[in-house]
């Protein structure tokens, strides 16, 4: 790192170090062996330099480079970045084992802003665009490294830990796939982190298909005085026909209209718009049926209104076996009761399903809580102790071998 950059790296942990210390006095509580509050203070530290880095960009190389290089830093100088863009680092077994468990997170952020980036520390809050959904899960898992390496922590299989660009169920994202073509058949299991929901047990692999579309109308002037169906009229119909189609008799498959934009404001015809619609499903037919439901109603709103669809499949991601998943989550809901965290199922698709319906177990786990709308975002600091804690834990459950059998 250029010594411009460590000096602000010093700084922000002296910085995330004092919040921490001054929320922290006059309450006791118990610590492991090795204090965790330096680590958290890297995490803000991290993930404040990682959230101004540009995302989404071509194999994300900016981001990656900052990568290896933390990583070489906090001892891992065999990390390597494959032509996917994806980072991975080895933590060794305590003896020879051909079995990896895999801890893994996402550094593209879709929603980064030159402006909204730049993260701002608080006392109780790390706030900036992007910070939950790339920067926590990337800079926790950084950590996570360094400390089981620093404290010579090891297990009875290998510990891998995968920064991947892939994106969600993006259909021209393969970084993931790639990986799994090379590493699957070793991983035991796996467990993907997310900046928010801490306490979600995310075991429920839904599958998931994201359409977006784009409309064009007729165009005219607002007062020409001839009717004319407008890209905001069109839109409504096509969201208010699929808002009332029941998918399945069981009602486990639903639909959510992520986003419609349409119209300049007062004054102005909308003759374009666009809108986003994802529908989500446990099960594979179901989601083949809700695909082919969705682009026929589309298509017969468009013919009515005399309009001009463009319709792109942005994403297809396969639901995964629930039953597959159900020791790992049973790890999970073990750990948030010793540690007092609420736990509850996060029954939304992520990366993970793609594992488990490669017949891996995986589990999704949030790092912290906060939020994540179009006003703000953030994490809550004093949450992220938990989170961190929660990771060691479920990694120490996942990674030996227990006597008499596996975990």
């Amino acid at each position: 790192m250029h010594r411009r950059v460590i000096s602000r790296v010093q700084k922000l942990i002296s910085s995330a170090e004092r919040l921490l210390g001054g929320r922290r006095s006059g309450k006791p509580s118990n610590r492991p062996p090795s204090e965790i509050g330096p680590y958290i203070s890297r995490i803000l530290s991290d993930a404040i330099l990682f959230n101004e880095i540009p995302s989404p960009t071509e194999r994300e190389v900016a981001r990656t480079e900052f990568i290896l290089q933390r990583l070489v830093e906090v001892g891992y100088p065999n990390s390597a970045c494959d032509d996917l863009g994806n980072v991975t680092a080895v933590l060794p077994a305590r003896s020879n084992s051909d079995e990896y468990v895999l801890v893994f997170a996402s550094i593209r952020c879709e929603e980064y802003s030159p402006l909204e980036s730049m993260a701002r520390l608080e006392p109780e809050r790390l706030r900036g665009r992007g910070v939950s959904e790339s920067s926590i899960p990337t800079a926790s898992l950084i950590v996570l490294a360094e400390y089981l390496g620093r404290n010579e922590i090891q297990y009875d299989r290998n510990v891998i830990f995968l920064f991947t660009a892939h994106d969600p169920g993006d259909l021209d994202a393969p970084a993931l796939e790639g990986f799994l073509a090379r590493w699957g058949s070793r991983l035991h299991c796996a467990a993907y982190l997310r900046g928010l929901e801490l306490g979600c047990v995310g075991d429920r692999p839904l599958g998931t298909c994201k359409l977006s579309l784009k409309i064009r109308t007729s165009g005219q002037e607002l007062m020409a005085g001839v009717p004319a169906t407008s890209a905001i009229s069109a839109l409504a119909t096509m969201a208010g026909r699929l808002g009332g189609i029941r998918w399945d008799a069981q009602n486990a498959t639903f639909l959510n209209v992520a986003r419609i934009e349409a119209g300049s404001g007062f004054g102005w015809f909308a003759s374009e718009g666009e809108m986003d619609i994802e529908v989500f499903s446990p099960d594979a037919a179901a989601l083949e049926v809700a695909k082919n439901a969705i682009v026929a109603t589309i298509n017969s709103v468009a013919a009515e209104t005399s309009s001009t669809v463009d319709l792109t499949l942005k994403a297809l991601l396969p639901p995964g076996d629930l039953s597959l998943n159900a020791e790992l989550g049973a790890v999970v809901r073990g750990v948030h009761e010793k540690l007092r965290i609420k736990s509850r199922p996060l029954a939304i698709p992520t990366t993970a399903a793609i594992l488990s319906s490669q017949g891996i177990p995986a589990v999704t786990l949030g790092m912290a809580e906060g939020r994540n709308s179009v006003e703000e975002e953030f994490i809550h600091i004093p949450s992220l102790e938990a989170g961190f804690r929660q990771i060691l834990l479920v990694l120490e459950a996942s990674a030996t071998r227990q006597a008499g059998g596996d975990p």
